[in-house]
């Protein structure tokens, strides 16, 4: 299937070998030259992030879907949502098959997610099982804030 529609892309198409090559890049040598190139190829990145869809009954609307973001933790207890480069990075996670649901996520996407919910989660980390770099919070927005600056250029003056 030949499927332009971004928002349609089947998750088998999401690759990002730019990012990927970025995050091993950062991992050998962590330069200001290298965190840069990464963050660059994240901020134009498309990642799969698992769901887990839930029913809700409700008494007034009947049964409404739910959905929760799967979420790893790592040694200290700290909690991060997964996003993965591609399908087999994802299947290294889902082992047990037991997953068989993602989202396909922009950084928008994960920062408004982080910025709205209501919990204790810390960022996200990309590849757990490979690369294993994890994005904070306060890194994914100010990577945000740096490009919506850029995109409405500098203010004028008079």
């Amino acid at each position: 299937m030949d499927n332009q529609d971004r928002n349609n892309q089947p998750s088998e198409e999401v690759k990002n070998p730019e990012l990927t090559e970025a995050l091993n890049a950062m991992l050998r040598h962590n330069t200001e030259k290298t965190r840069g190139h990464m963050a660059t190829a994240l901020m134009n990145a498309r990642l799969l992030s698992p769901i887990e869809r839930q029913v809700v009954l409700t008494e007034k609307q009947g049964p409404s879907t739910r959905i929760r973001f799967e979420h790893i933790e790592n040694a200290e207890g700290d909690k991060y949502y997964l996003a993965f480069t591609d399908m087999n990075e994802y299947a290294k996670w889902n082992a047990d098959e037991k997953h068989n649901q993602a989202l396909i996520m922009t950084m928008e996407d994960f920062g408004n997610i982080l910025i709205r919910n209501l919990n204790d989660l810390k960022g996200f980390v990309i590849n757990p099982y490979g690369e294993n770099v994890s994005i904070s919070k306060s890194l994914l927005l100010s990577l945000l804030k740096q490009r919506e600056a850029r995109e409405n250029g500098p203010l004028q003056g008079n």
